[in-house]
């Protein structure tokens, strides 16, 4: 026997679009959006409507389950999954952002040896990357100029100072070493 769900589920269709343009991006969206699919009609059983969400046919189960048993409130509660927790302190962090204005940290295997010396934080360089990427952390730093680069010459050379080769008397400019 086919379940009827229109009458099974309770929330009007109307309710269902507004709380899913409310979840849009994400899992609690794609399980109202399984909900009004059901409701309206346009998908006649789970099966039907697992590919039209773009889940499998047994996680939408899983969701009709959930929704049977404990309501939609519960259908729309996401959990994160677990996980170990984050080892940086508040403190930690701190501490490595000033190192890293200051110029002292500029790769990721500079800012690893800097937590494990300094905090005793064992980070390995992917965990570093996402954490970093999580705290919106940007890697990118000026160009480096040469030691022997003459400062003065370049601010001429933006200034548009004309630059011939008979200015040069001859001499194309280049050093040989």
């Amino acid at each position: 026997m086919v379940p009827d769900y229109p009458r099974l589920i309770v929330e009007e269709v109307a309710v269902l679009e507004r709380l899913e343009r409310s979840q849009r991006h994400g899992l609690a969206g794609d399980r109202v959006r399984f909900l009004r699919l059901l409701k309206s009609g346009q998908a006649a059983n789970v099966s039907r409507a697992a590919p039209l969400v773009g889940y499998a046919v047994r996680t939408v189960q899983e969701w009709w389950r959930v929704y049977r048993e404990q309501g939609l409130s519960k259908l729309v509660e996401v959990h994160r999954s677990g996980g170990q927790p984050e080892q940086m302190t508040p403190e930690a962090w701190a501490g490595l952002e000033a190192e890293m204005r200051a110029g002292r940290i500029r790769r990721m295997g500079d800012a690893q040896l800097y937590l494990a010396r300094q905090w005793r934080m064992d980070y390995g360089l992917d965990a570093l990357y996402k954490l970093c990427k999580r705290r919106k952390v940007k890697w990118k730093t000026g160009r480096l100029r040469h030691c022997a680069a003459d400062a003065e010459a370049q601010e001429s050379f933006k200034k548009g100072a004309p630059l011939s080769l008979a200015d040069a008397d001859g001499a194309t400019g280049l050093c040989r070493r």
